[in-house]
C-alpha cells in the first residue's frame, strides 16, 4: 500500500467517525434535551465537511504524483 492510498484510507477514516459520532449525538435519546450534545455533534458534521474538503484537495495536488 502506497502512502498516497494509505494517506486517503486515513482521512476516509476520519470522516466515517465523524458520523457515526453525529449520528451518536443526534440519536441517543439519554442525550435528550442536552445542548452540548447537539454542539458535538454540528461540530462533527463540520469537521467532516473540511475533511472531504481536505480530501478533494489532496486528490486534486496528487493527482499526477506517482508514489
Amino acid at each position: 500500500m502506497s502512502l498516497k492510498t494509505l494517506h486517503q484510507v486515513i482521512i476516509f477514516a476520519g470522516i466515517a467517525i465523524s458520523l457515526v459520532f453525529a449520528g451518536f449525538c443526534f440519536m441517543d435519546p439519554s442525550t435528550e434535551g442536552n445542548r452540548w450534545f447537539l454542539v458535538a455533534g454540528v461540530g462533527s458534521i463540520v469537521a467532516a465537511f473540511a475533511l472531504v474538503a481536505y480530501e478533494i484537495h489532496f486528490l486534486k495536488k496528487t493527482r499526477r504524483l506517482v508514489l
